[in-house]
This record gives C-alpha cells, sequence and structure tokens, in this order.
C-alpha cells in the first residue's frame, strides 16, 4: 500500500489508553472494559479477587427470572461505577449469549434512568463478545439516539473476534452509522494483513471508507507539519467534505501554535500551497488564520506575493469588516489604498455591504461618490429578499434624498419583487415607468416573464398593449417555452407583432428543437416572411447539430423543399468541425447557387 501503512497494535494501544486516561475514572473504566480485548476483559472480569465484589453471592443458575430481573435494576440504581461494573460481572458469571441477550432486552423495557444506559452498555459489550450479531440485532430496538454508540461498542468487540463478519454485516448499514462502523472495525481489528483487508473492502464495495481510513490515520502522523499535511489532504481520495474538516483540524492546531506576527507567514505557506487549488479547500483555512487578528493579517497580506495577496484579498477584507465596519470601510477608502487599489474598491465593498446588510445608509457617507450608486445597489438586493415592498422603496427614496443614483437599485429591487408577486410588481412599473428613476422596459420585461409564468393571457394582455416598438410581448413566449411549456408558448406565438426581434424565431426554434419537434421547428420557418428565412434556417442548423447531427444528414437529402434544404445545407457548411469531409462534400451538392447569391 506505499504509504497508506495501518496503525501498529502499539499505537491502538496508546490511543485506548489515552482515552482512558483523558475521560476520568468512571468513563476510562468503562472504555477499558469495552476497548480491550475480549480475552483481557474475561480474565479481569473474572478474577480471584473477591475482597473487591458486592455483596451478590447467589449461584446464578439457581435463581428465577424475577430474581435476575430484579438484581439488573438494582445493579442500575448503584451510584459507583466499579460496584455496577463487578455486580454485573457476578449477575453475568455463568450465563449465555442467549441470557444476556433476555437480560438486554428487559432493560429496554425500564423506566430511564441515571445509570440505564451505562449498564446497557456494558451488556451490548458482553453480549457482542459472545453472539455479535444478535448484538448488532437488537441495536435496533433500542432508541434511535444510542445506535451511534451501540454500533462503536459492538464494532469493537466484533472487529477482535471476527473482523470479516464484521465488516461484511457493517457494509450493509446505512449511513451515517455504515462509515463509522466500517472504520472502528478497520482501526480495532489485528488478524488481518493490508493485502487480506483490500481483497475484503473490494469485495464488499467499501474502499471509499477504507480510503478515508488510511486518510486519517496518515493525518494523525503529520497533523502538526502544516506542509505535509495540507499536501496529504490535498491529494488524498476522499469528499471535498472531509477535507475540509481536516484543513480546520490542521488549521486550528496550527494557529494555537503560532503566533500573530507570523500570520504573514502562515498564509504565504497556505499561498505555496492552495493558490492552484479549489476556492472550496483554501477559503476555510485563510479564514480561520485572518480571524485570529485581521488587522495585522490585513496588513501583512498587503506585503505577500501579489499572486497571494489577490487571492486572499477578499477574505481577509471580510475578517477586517466583520471585526470592525467603519475601520475597514476607511482601510480601503483611504487615499493610500484608493490610489494603488481602486479597481479592486468595488469587489471589497460588495463584502462590506454583506456585513452592515440594512445599516448601509446611515454610513453611505464613508463611501466615495463614485461608489455610491452600487452600493445602494449591492444593499437594496441584500435586504429585498426578505423585507416587505414598502420597506424597500422607502429605503430607496432615502438614498436618493441624500443624492445617491438609485435607478440601478431600483431595477435589482423590482426584479426581485417580480419573482415574489408579479402582478403587484407590473402594475407598480407600469404606474411609475416615466419617472426615470428605474431601467422601464427592462424591468416591464422581466416582470411580464415573471407573471406569464402564473397568468400567460394576463402578460400577453398588458404585453400587448404597450407601445409596438417596446416588443415586450416575445418575453412572454420565451418565458414559456424556457419552462417547457411548449404548447402553451406557440398558441401565443402568432400575437407577437412585426416589430418583434426576428432573432426571437430562432430562439423559439431552439426550444423546439431541445424539445425533439424538429418538424415544428422547420415549418415555423415557413410561417415567416421570405427575406428573414435564409437567417433562420441557417441559425437552426447549430442547435440542431447539437442535438441529433445523425438526423440531421438523415433529413436533409429527404427534404422535398430544395430551398429550405439549400438554406440549412449552407448553415451545415458554416458549421464543418461537427462533420467529417465527405459528409460535408455530401451536403455542399444540395446547395442551390440562388441560395449562395
Amino acid at each position: 500500500m506505499g504509504t497508506r501503512s495501518l496503525l501498529s497494535t502499539k499505537q491502538k494501544q496508546l490511543v485506548l489508553l489515552f482515552i482512558g486516561l483523558t475521560g476520568g475514572i468512571g468513563l476510562g473504566l468503562l472504555f477499558s472494559f469495552v476497548l480491550f480485548s475480549p480475552d483481557q476483559a474475561n480474565e479481569r472480569r473474572f478474577s480471584n479477587d473477591s475482597a473487591r465484589r458486592p455483596v451478590l453471592t447467589d449461584s446464578l443458575s439457581s435463581r428465577d427470572e424475577t430474581s435476575v430481573e430484579r438484581d439488573i435494576a438494582d445493579i442500575i440504581e448503584l451510584q459507583s461505577v466499579v460496584d455496577r461494573r463487578l455486580a454485573l460481572n457476578q449477575l453475568l458469571e455463568g450465563k449465555g449469549a442467549k441470557q444476556i441477550a433476555e437480560l438486554l432486552s428487559h432493560t429496554f423495557t425500564l423506566e430511564l434512568a441515571e445509570n440505564l444506559y451505562s449498564v446497557q452498555d456494558l451488556l451490548f459489550s458482553e453480549l457482542a463478545h459472545l453472539d455479535s450479531e444478535k448484538a448488532l440485532e437488537l441495536i435496533w430496538e433500542t432508541e434511535r439516539v444510542r445506535w451511534g454508540t451501540l454500533f462503536e461498542i459492538v464494532a469493537i468487540q466484533w472487529s477482535a473476534i471476527a473482523p470479516r463478519k464484521a465488516l461484511r454485516a457493517f457494509s450493509s448499514l446505512t449511513e451515517p452509522w455504515k462509515g463509522s462502523a466500517i472504520k472502528i472495525v478497520l482501526h480495532h481489528q489485528s488478524s488481518l494483513t493490508e493485502a487480506e483487508l483490500t481483497e475484503i473492502v473490494e469485495s464488499l464495495d467499501i474502499t471509499d471508507y477504507f480510503d478515508q481510513w488510511v486518510f486519517e490515520a496518515e493525518l494523525v502522523k503529520v497533523i502538526d507539519e502544516p506542509s505535509n499535511a495540507f499536501n496529504l489532504v490535498i491529494e488524498a481520495n476522499v469528499s471535498d467534505f472531509q477535507k475540509q474538516t481536516a484543513l480546520q483540524k490542521i488549521t486550528r492546531r496550527w494557529i494555537a501554535r503560532e503566533s500573530e506576527d507570523n500570520i504573514g507567514s502562515m498564509l504565504s505557506v497556505v499561498g505555496e500551497l492552495f493558490t492552484q487549488r479549489s476556492y472550496i479547500l483554501w477559503r476555510p483555512v485563510v479564514a480561520e488564520i485572518v480571524a485570529t487578528n485581521p488587522t495585522i493579517a490585513w496588513n501583512q497580506l498587503l506585503s505577500l506575493p501579489e499572486e497571494t495577496e489577490q487571492a486572499f484579498r477578499n477574505v481577509a477584507f471580510r475578517a477586517l469588516a466583520d471585526e470592525d465596519p467603519i475601520n475597514a470601510i476607511r482601510t480601503i477608502t483611504s487615499d493610500e489604498y484608493m490610489e494603488s487599489m481602486k479597481s479592486e474598491v468595488k469587489y471589497l465593498l460588495i463584502t462590506w455591504v454583506n456585513v452592515l446588510s440594512g445599516q448601509v445608509l446611515e454610513h453611505i457617507d464613508l463611501v466615495p461618490e463614485d461608489f455610491r450608486s452600487s452600493v445602494a445597489r449591492d444593499a437594496i438586493y441584500r435586504v429585498a429578499e426578505n423585507s416587505p415592498p414598502s420597506e424597500v422603496l422607502d429605503l430607496l427614496a432615502q438614498f436618493r434624498l441624500l443624492g445617491v443614483n438609485t435607478r440601478d437599485a431600483t431595477s435589482s429591487f423590482v426584479t426581485i419583487w417580480s419573482r415574489r408577486d408579479p402582478e403587484t410588481a407590473v402594475q407598480w412599473i407600469l404606474e411609475n415607468m416615466d419617472q426615470g428613476t428605474f431601467n422601464g422596459r427592462w424591468t416591464l420585461r422581466y416582470g411580464l416573464e415573471q407573471l406569464a409564468l402564473s397568468d400567460s393571457a394576463k402578460a400577453m394582455e398588458i404585453a400587448l398593449k404597450q407601445p409596438v416598438e417596446s416588443a415586450v410581448e416575445d418575453g412572454v413566449v420565451l418565458a414559456l417555452l424556457r419552462e417547457g411549456r411548449i404548447d402553451e408558448g406557440m398558441a401565443l406565438l402568432p400575437q407577437i407583432r412585426d416589430s418583434a426581434n426576428p432573432y426571437v424565431f430562432n430562439r423559439v426554434s431552439d426550444f423546439l428543437i431541445e424539445a425533439g419537434r424538429i418538424d415544428d421547428a422547420l415549418a415555423l420557418g415557413e410561417t415567416l416572411e421570405k427575406s428573414m428565412r435564409p437567417n433562420f434556417y441557417r441559425r437552426l442548423v447549430w442547435p440542431w447539430l447539437q442535438f441529433d447531427a445523425e438526423l440531421l444528414l438523415e433529413e436533409l437529402p429527404q427534404m422535398e423543399n430544395v430551398e429550405i434544404r439549400s438554406m440549412i445545407a449552407i448553415g451545415v457548411l458554416q458549421q464543418d468541425d461537427y462533420l467529417s469531409e465527405a459528409e460535408l462534400e455530401m451536403i455542399s451538392t444540395f446547395v442551390l447557387d440562388e441560395s449562395n447569391q
């Protein structure tokens, strides 16, 4: 496996010892019982150290079921972890898997008590040692919130007894229990070689979990070596989520060891490793680092190579704005910064708006005049999604009172409003479009497209009442076609007035071709004026070639209308990358001399 060396038995024992030491006396004793090998557990469990046993000395075989059930209830009430463990050892002495399973099932009927889960955990561990399959079966009878813990207990015991069977059983589980149980078995088993493990995981189709486990084991070795750890994560064959989780862990440990004065050098290391990688990977790493001291991070970032500074600039500024938005905008609008980085300020201001949200208006005086219109637009867009239209309109009016141009901001708001309540938005557009405070024709077109999805007849009625030169009715038809409502859109197509852009008919033919309605697309061209047909059929070729080039080659020779065939052939010859030389030569025979003129 090369670098994928499995954890040694000694390493496993150290991990278990660490769990016992860090979990406190009680938790440590529980883990020592649950996690160590069954033989070790038996040796401790049945020690001759009778002085430590509680006074429960009757032979278990001589008791009836009621007595045993009473004993388990008494054990649950014991407050000492040690006393509960020793009492349970005595109660279970000489019992087989069937009897332990019955006792465990009985605990499912008891009222929830402080130590009930603790005793159940011990019983599950004992049963898993004797009959792991039965223990697995009984997990489903417990509360769902318990499954994760119980799968872990059973997996640890089963891995020591029969890891092959354990992996086979757990591979049939669903997530999130499947992955964790499989990795627990891989971690705790010691009888299978790497070659055997590789064969097993491939046969069970659980290689992804094996890769995850190997990755996690390797990460432990290098987690405090940032460059090596980051490289391991970058190259690992695991999900993006697992990579992000690992990167966060590496970064936080790294930050804990470094001083704030080293933020720049840390960003430099990250830049060397990540700038050519996915934004999804490096952004959380940079965000963690700069959040430790945004001001120092920002200042040190400016001294790094341009590629690194440019890549991390927005993340660093977000941290700066989160800490102190007033200081942040003063930093990027200072004469010094504006002189060298003015082209980048507009992008940073978007981040600033996102931080301030509804408080932009009261700080608009801090924004350079050249940027106020775009800042107002971004601020309106930010609040419009969750605010009543009346509040947004009032905010726009306040921006205008301060001398801010709100044309783009108003247009942005109306598009959002049109998606939420198209009829009311369209009515407002019609009543206010003459004021010149927004792009009237564009917003009306968008609003009618949204209205068409809920009431196409009303949308077309309003569209046809607009001046002929506005030609907004074609948007109603195209909106329906985009949603796959082909017949509804085609029914309205004849109402489009002559002033419409001829290109709209090619857009209609595109949707028809995508829907597999080639004949309808060809027929549409015949309804157009003769002067429009050549361009229509030539432009029709490209989507047809993409949709089904073989069908085009099959249909072309059979077309009865030689003029249409010639127009299409010319269009095909203009898209020669799709076809072979022989096919192009055949198609060229369909071109009429008149069509080439």
